[in-house]
């Protein structure tokens, strides 16, 4: 085992070890499974959130691994690929006090027939790029995230029914971070809203689509 690989497993140990010791009476505590995009050598997950207290935010952050490579050659093959982490506290996870993770990444959804592609991967939490409660009344309000050579459009989940989307868009650094299209369902690219073409925001492809989860 080489110095770096050393490196990333004493540095998860010693994160877990911590998680472990904090989670005692913890209500978002659980299985917090996520779906996995590499986008331009970038490795993203979106948190599969569901209503309730254990799951109730839409968490999306910027990962790194060793097993990236990988990751991005199984992106490449299947429209969803998914990870099953260890069991941890959300709100850790949220607050920046877990910073390492090991998972399972499958082809396809964890819960839904997916199959293990990869066991045991590290990951680390690079950077944490949304955090929001499920606290909206109503549908069609999106939020604009910025990587470094292009952007994520991610609906803001509502009361039920709702739906999880995760869209890439080309969008200059001048546009809002929030926007309302007024879109009771999942918008695409022939049914794009006037704000989001006034606002200059371009689809390019649909990442996620969750609707199953929010009737």
């Amino acid at each position: 085992m080489g110095k770096l690989s050393r490196l990333w497993r004493l540095g998860i140990s010693a994160a877990l070890s911590m998680a472990a010791a904090l989670t005692f009476a913890d209500d978002s505590n659980g299985t917090h499974g996520m779906a996995l995009f590499s986008i331009k050598g970038q490795l993203i997950a979106s948190h599969m959130p569901l209503h309730g207290k254990r799951h109730g935010h839409q968490v999306i952050l910027a990962l790194e691994s060793e097993n990236e490579k990988a990751i991005a050659e199984l992106a490449q093959k299947t429209p969803l690929i998914s990870l099953k982490p260890e069991v941890f506290s959300l709100n850790h996870l949220r607050n920046g006090d877990l910073g390492f993770f090991t998972g399972e990444v499958f082809n396809g959804h964890f819960e839904r027939d997916g199959k293990v592609q990869l066991n045991s991967i590290p990951f680390r939490v690079a950077k944490k790029l949304l955090d929001l409660p499920l606290t909206r009344k109503e549908n069609g309000h999106y939020r604009l995230v910025h990587l470094n050579s292009t952007s994520l459009l991610i609906h803001e989940i509502a009361s039920p029914p709702s739906f999880d989307q995760i869209l890439e868009v080309t969008a200059d650094p001048s546009a809002p971070n929030t926007i309302n299209t007024d879109s009771k369902h999942p918008i695409s690219e022939t049914h794009w809203p006037e704000s989001l073409k006034e606002a200059g925001i371009v689809f390019r492809r649909q990442l996620y689509l969750e609707k199953q989860d929010f009737q």
